[in-house]
């Protein structure tokens, strides 16, 4: 049976960027606050104690796995490098609709797309294949989003005239066959 620690661990791991909250460690783990708090004081110091690359941040009321600050230059390298960029179908099916229809709002995206495209549109703007180029003059002020140099370098175009060219007709005859629609999961 794998130990409450290995289980504090890999629920903070799971959690990612957002981080979970205490609260819902307790209940998940059926532990007291006294005997979450001991177990985090554990995966603290062997995070420090061994050669470990991870750390936690604590915030609000919330934990969350992350990587030691003498890291940082080495995995920014990592993240500006052309291999750090991998595009799943989801990815690639918002970044074609921000390239072909920019500047576009994420609830345009999502109007196309047929499902919320927030994670996605977070991991694009991450990986700097998307950036933001104003907000949309109607209430709300929603940003707008744009491709950047980067995208035009991953797929080795020199302008976004380069982009084949969309038939309109094939596009209605999707939609009117029910299109695709595929769900965030970034």
């Amino acid at each position: 049976m794998v130990s409450k620690l290995a289980q504090l661990e890999s629920l903070i791991y799971i959690s990612g960027e957002d981080g979970i909250t205490y609260d819902n460690l307790s209940t998940l783990l059926k532990l007291s606050t006294s005997e979450l708090e001991m177990l985090m004081n554990q995966l603290k110091e062997s995070f420090e104690h061994e050669d470990s690359p991870f750390t936690l941040m604590e915030y609000s009321d919330k934990v969350q796995l992350a990587t030691k600050e003498e890291l940082n230059e080495l995995i920014k390298g990592y993240l500006q490098s052309d291999e750090s960029i991998s595009l799943t179908q989801t990815a690639l099916e918002t970044l074609t609709i921000i390239a072909y229809n920019q500047p576009i709002t994420r609830v345009e995206v999502d109007d196309i797309r047929g499902v919320n495209s927030s994670k996605t549109v977070q991991r694009l703007l991450r990986q700097s294949l998307i950036a933001t180029a104003g907000y949309k003059k109607v209430p709300g002020h929603p940003k707008l989003y744009t491709t950047t140099d980067n995208f035009l370098k991953l797929f080795g175009i020199k302008s976004l005239n380069e982009l084949p060219k969309i038939d309109n007709e094939i596009l209605l005859q999707e939609e009117e066959n029910g299109g695709t629609t595929t769900e965030d999961n970034g």
